[in-house]
């Protein structure tokens, strides 16, 4: 196991693209998948923004839930997995939510949880979407991020994994 991974390319497969401000290359998420899932798992993306995790999950045979607050993202997401291909028969769940409210998803049945937050107080994903996290600066961002946290261990099945990957600005008043 390794906490370096080096990729040639961003990843333009499938329909992959960088359009989504601040969206990880497939390239994370593919194998993260991969190494934490089996085929027929069932993957959440609690903060589906452009789509990018729901896309591999699907070409990879796993079922996801995307969950998004922001209507565009949902838009973006039901775009990009959108997609005939015949081996990819993952199934994709799309709907709208707040990461700190998983209410629909009962406990302990994710087999894996793989999302990209947003990045606090970076980029802003909407003009004042109640909820939006973007919108926090660091401290309060880290303090919202505890119900996401606990919401994920509660959906999580004992023995899964859970990846988040997002980049907090160091600041000295944190």
């Amino acid at each position: 196991m390794t906490t370096h991974w080096s990729f040639p390319k961003r990843g333009d497969w499938a329909t992959h693209d960088a359009k989504w401000r601040g969206n990880w290359s497939p390239y994370i998420p593919r194998n993260i998948i991969l190494r934490y899932s089996q085929e027929g798992d069932l993957v959440l993306d609690q903060f589906a923004g452009g789509g990018t995790t729901l896309v591999e999950a699907k070409l990879l045979n796993r079922d996801i839930i995307g969950i998004d607050i922001n209507d565009v993202a949902l838009e973006r997401c039901c775009e990009k997995t959108a997609f005939d291909y015949e081996p990819a028969k993952g199934k994709v769940y799309i709907n709208k939510g707040d990461a700190r409210h998983l209410d629909s998803i009962p406990d302990d049945s994710i087999d894996l949880i793989c999302t990209h937050p947003p990045y606090a107080d970076i980029i802003k994903y909407s003009d004042g979407i109640d909820g939006d996290l973007s919108q926090l600066k660091v401290k309060d961002f880290l303090e919202q991020m505890k119900p996401v946290a606990e919401e994920s261990y509660r959906v999580l099945k004992k023995g899964s994994f859970v990846l988040f990957s997002w980049a907090i600005p160091v600041r000295r008043d944190v």
